[in-house]
């Protein structure tokens, strides 16, 4: 306690004007991300790409985060926080969780090349990894069929994307 004690006397003067600035900085990340948001969506609704509805939700999600964590960091610094040690310590932690979730990642990695390449899209009817049936959703980790009898099957994208996907087209029902 006492040496918060000493260390609040000697920054005291300084502790206001840096927690005006950290605040400051949020305040205009928010705005540039909000901006950032709607600029990428815009681009993408002029973009001759088609781009899919769940392509375009996760580029404007990885545009949001990526915009709040350099703010955060910047405010942090603001703040007088060592980020030196704090980036590093994100670093191991990415990557002991990278190591533990590989096959997550993997069907991360795979449903985002499916939503690129386009192989399906929700309403035809495919086959693929042993199982055949109407495609109902997909995300970036896993594609949801529901077969004749009505079965519903999930597939992780990683077994999709690794093998052969037969696409019988859209079927009315």
């Amino acid at each position: 306690m006492s040496d918060f004690v000493n260390w609040f006397v000697g920054q005291g003067s300084q502790i206001g004007p840096r927690i005006g600035g950290a605040l400051l900085i949020l305040f205009c990340g928010w705005l540039l991300e909000l901006l950032a948001v709607r600029v990428a969506g815009r681009l993408m609704d002029f973009s001759r790409l088609e781009f899919s509805k769940l392509l375009r939700q996760f580029i404007c999600k990885l545009v949001r985060w990526g915009i709040a964590v350099i703010v955060l960091i910047m405010a942090l610094a603001q703040l007088g926080v060592h980020i030196g040690p704090l980036i590093a310590g994100l670093g191991v932690t990415g990557f002991i969780l990278g190591f533990a979730m590989q096959q997550t990642l993997s069907n991360f990695a795979a449903g985002f090349m499916l939503l690129l390449y386009r192989p399906y899209d929700v309403g035809d009817e495919i086959e693929a990894s042993g199982a055949s049936g109407i495609v109902e959703g997909m995300n970036l980790v896993q594609t949801t069929l529901r077969t004749e009898e009505g079965i519903v099957i999930t597939i992780p994208n990683g077994k999709i994307w690794g093998g052969v996907i037969k696409n019988k087209g859209r079927r009315e029902t």
